[in-house]
């Protein structure tokens, strides 16, 4: 089938389009909700006509299932299939939907399914600064066939040029395609707060965000400065805005349905639950009725006693009502009802963390950002403008909305025009975080020479990136040193003829004194002053009779002594007879440094000689500091990848795992884990860490791996009796010999395993009710989503482990795998 359009296609997606159409891959960077997706349609489609396969893959499970429905409904539900760790539908269709990983899986496994590939779609490519996960990508883009397409979906990024050269340089044509005009106009305003008292109301004033004009004149006011900052006294008593008082402006304004962004799931459950306390209905009875006829309907196979510990009534209440929290503490279940109603118009306002402006399209009218700054676990930082725009990127919804707003809260801490010039700023670049995993290094070990992989690693778009700062950092230096060079010759040139002298602390010169100033020219001192902080203000007479005052602050290189002269009595240093004196005597002493007749240089701001001549000598001492920095800059070891794999390779050859370059029979099973401990997982499938446990014992075991406590605080430790001690002791051990393997080669190490989920996913895996595993510091999307972590892991290890361990590790999958963490999979079982 060819894909047709009920509407006409934007200039980008006909410009990728036409790419595709020539055979070569496309680079395609725009907006949120922009219609980058109708070009991955494209590309499908291509490849089924030739008799071909797509792959379509997506960083995250829910957004492959949007895509394997979106697909499905497009091409007929017969030709697409979907793979994504723990599903497995229908793959050998000639379209696939797959998480990123599960391709790059594929391909160092060598799969027949790349047999007939014909293009690849990359979605949210720019997921590649990812910490972790972003090697992904690249390793995809390095390993596909040369002859395969990709189309490479990104957010608006300031460096697209720049990923699209690299994907020239890998994969041969690639066109880049960039639109920044959103499909819909954004307009960005500023919310603050004002006090009331004495007869006057509390109110909320909203301006735009703009920082021109009387916009800016209107924001600075806002500001408050110094001390100010800290409580004592605001002037016009601006604060940040009560969160009822924002839902009331959106109300008023017209401005829901809204995304309302803040960085704090306690403080998403307490905005929504104000909302139901306060009585608010932004819902009909009629909404109201479908939003419950809609939950009920999802929630039909949840046991009573789940939705119970789940909280469901109080989440419910909001739903109806049209309000919702959405956040990682949420099963996914709920997250995903939440998701359907907001899609259909069925919920007005959504309190979210930031997770929401990723992944699944759900566009509103309007977006809120509570506070411009995030806590990062450690510090609290600003948001960058990337950060931003991913947020304000959900605002205007295309075909429904003339244009979108992004609403900033106004806080103390952050000034009119920082705000402003985050809103207007689309300064998002894009950086690499491409490193070596344990298991990537096995992977090449298998499959390549040592200088195939280090020729393989010398593609990836991190040292790219290297290379170009390298480069730029040289070309700078050149342009320095040349430049330099020109400053030390004109230094030269104007340079007099002056005897030598020998330097002087500038506290030391007394009247009469002869120095070279080192601006051309020889000076008689005619009194020295001392200031506050040790400074010295020197006043001179030089040879054309022009009297200065110097601060020897000022003086780029220590004051030479040439000789002295004796001063004329009465010493009148004002007075002309006096001075016409003082030059006479510095002539008979130094003849040859006299300025004969041209204008002399005068330090601290006179004649154009000695001002052009000091202005060249702090040029070029600025310029030989900044040498000096660039050549004592340390190179970037963590972007010197080679160095890297060798030192990742090491490692495996101390802990047995490699011979050479060759892996061992202990060392072929990392081959297979794709996890952030993958050398531990591998090792202690080695040691026989799993054998002899049972399925709820193996659960408790292998999520110390996996766990690793959220926020601030100790992690519970070991909570759990029988074998769960020894093992989680003999882990820890094996984890520091492998510590000590990494700092002998440069590696950090990992954190030591976490024991404080194993009391948990046993009780579970053990078949310990919902209610019986959650508490406050447990909510339950928590508990879902490491339980997950567990199964996914124990999923990799049933494929390498010996008969006996897999047999336990699939009856341990299965074991965990029930309940609300089956259906909150985010799998497709109750939608199919």
């Amino acid at each position: 089938m060819t894909v047709r359009h009920d509407f006409t296609l934007d200039r980008f997606q006909e410009e990728a389009i036409a790419a595709v159409d020539a055979g070569r891959s496309v680079l395609v960077a725009a907006p949120t909700s922009s219609g980058k997706t109708v070009v991955a349609e494209h590309a499908v489609d291509a490849a089924l006509r030739a008799g071909g396969r797509a792959f379509y893959t997506a960083p995250i499970k829910a957004l492959s299932n949007q895509k394997f429905r979106d697909l499905g409904d497009l091409f007929g539900v017969d030709r697409v299939g979907l793979m994504t760790g723990d599903q497995v539908v229908a793959p050998d269709a000639p379209a696939v939907v797959m998480t990123t990983e599960v391709l790059r899986n594929m391909l160092y496994a060598g799969s027949d399914a790349l047999d007939a590939l014909r293009w690849v779609v990359l979605d949210e490519v720019h997921f590649l600064e990812d910490p972790y996960r972003g090697a992904v990508w690249e390793e995809v883009v390095l390993n596909l066939a040369p002859e395969v397409g990709i189309v490479a979906l990104s957010a608006t990024v300031s460096n697209a040029e720049e990923l699209g050269d690299w994907l020239r340089t890998v994969r041969g044509a690639t066109d880049v395609v960039v639109e920044r005009q959103r499909p819909v106009r954004l307009r960005s305003h500023y919310l603050v707060g004002q006090r009331g008292g004495r007869g006057r109301p509390r109110r909320l004033h909203r301006v735009d965000l703009r920082r021109s004009g009387r916009a800016a004149q209107a924001g600075r006011r806002f500001d408050v400065e110094g001390h100010q900052r800290h409580g004592r006294g605001r002037p016009g008593g601006w604060v940040t805005p009560r969160r009822h008082e924002v839902l009331h402006e959106l109300s008023e304004a017209g401005m829901l349905p809204a995304i309302h962004f803040i960085f704090s799931r306690a403080g998403c459950d307490e905005a929504r639950d104000q909302v139901v306390r306060d009585g608010v209905q932004l819902n009909d009875p009629d909404e109201a009725g479908a939003v419950e006829a809609h939950v009920r309907a999802r929630l039909a196979d949840v046991p009573e006693d789940d939705l119970g510990a789940l909280g469901v009534d109080g989440w419910l209440e909001g739903l109806r009502r049209g309000v919702a929290a959405h956040h990682a503490g949420l099963v996914p279940l709920f997250k995903e009802v939440t998701e359907e109603l907001f899609a259909a118009g069925l919920l007005k306002l959504v309190y979210a963390t930031e997770t929401l402006a990723l992944g699944v399209n759900l566009p509103a009218r309007s977006v809120v950002v509570d506070r411009l700054t995030k806590f990062t676990g450690e510090t609290h930082e600003v948001l960058t403008p990337g950060q931003f725009t991913q947020l304000s990127g959900r605002a205007g919804r295309r075909g429904l909305d003339v244009e979108g707003h992004a609403l900033v809260c106004w806080s103390p801490f952050i000034g009119y025009e920082k705000v402003a010039a985050l809103a207007d700023s689309r300064d998002f670049v894009l950086r690499s975080a491409f490193r070596p995993t344990y298991n990537m290094v096995a992977n090449l070990v298998d499959g390549r020479t040592r200088e195939e992989a280090v020729d393989l690693l010398s593609q990836s778009f991190a040292q790219f990136q290297v290379d170009r700062r390298v480069g730029e950092r040289r070309r700078r230096d050149e342009d320095r040193r040349a430049e330099a060079e020109r400053l030390r010759r004109n230094l030269a040139d104007r340079r007099r003829s002056v005897p030598s002298g020998r330097p002087l602390d500038p506290a030391d010169l007394r009247p009469g004194d002869v120095v070279d100033l080192d601006d051309g020219h020889v000076h008689v001192v005619l009194s020295v002053g001392q200031r506050s902080g040790g400074r010295n203000r020197i006043r001179t007479l030089d040879g054309g009779g022009r009297v200065a005052t110097v601060d020897d602050a000022d003086l780029v290189a220590p004051p030479l002594l040439v000789g002295s002269v004796e001063m004329p009595a009465p010493f009148l240093p004002d007075d002309p007879v006096f001075r016409r004196e003082v030059r006479a005597r510095l002539r008979a002493l130094v003849p040859d440094g006299l300025p004969d007749g041209r204008p002399g240089g005068r330090p601290g701001g006179g004649g154009a000689g000695g001002s052009a001549r000091r202005d060249d000598q702090r040029r070029l001492a600025r310029l030989e500091r900044q040498l000096a920095a660039s050549a004592a800059t340390a190179p970037d070891t963590d972007s010197d990848l080679a160095a890297r794999l060798d030192a990742a390779h090491r490692v495996l050859e101390a802990r047995g795992m490699a011979d050479g370059w060759r892996l061992t029979q202990r060392g072929s099973v990392l081959t297979s884990i794709h996890h952030e401990a993958d050398l531990l997982a591998a090792e202690a499938l080695g040691d026989g860490l799993l054998d002899g446990l049972g399925p709820a014992m193996m659960a408790a075991v292998v999520s110390c791996l996996t766990y690793r406590k959220r926020g601030p605080g100790e992690s519970a430790g070991v909570r759990l009796a029988g074998e769960y001690p020894d093992r989680v002791a003999a882990l820890t051990a094996l984890a520091g010999r492998i510590g000590v393997a990494e700092r002998a080669v440069g590696l950090d190490p990992r954190d030591d395993p976490d024991p404080g989920f194993g009391h948990v996913v046993h009780a579970w895996a053990s078949g310990a009710g919902l209610d019986e595993v959650l508490d406050d510091d447990l909510p339950g999307g928590e508990f879902v989503r490491n339980v997950r972590l567990v199964a996914d892991l124990l999923r990799q290890v049933a494929a390498v482990a010996p008969p006996d361990v897999a047999a336990v590790a699939v009856a341990a999958g299965e074991a965990v795998d029930r309940g609300v963490v089956a259906m909150s999979s985010g799998r497709l079982d109750e939608a199919a």
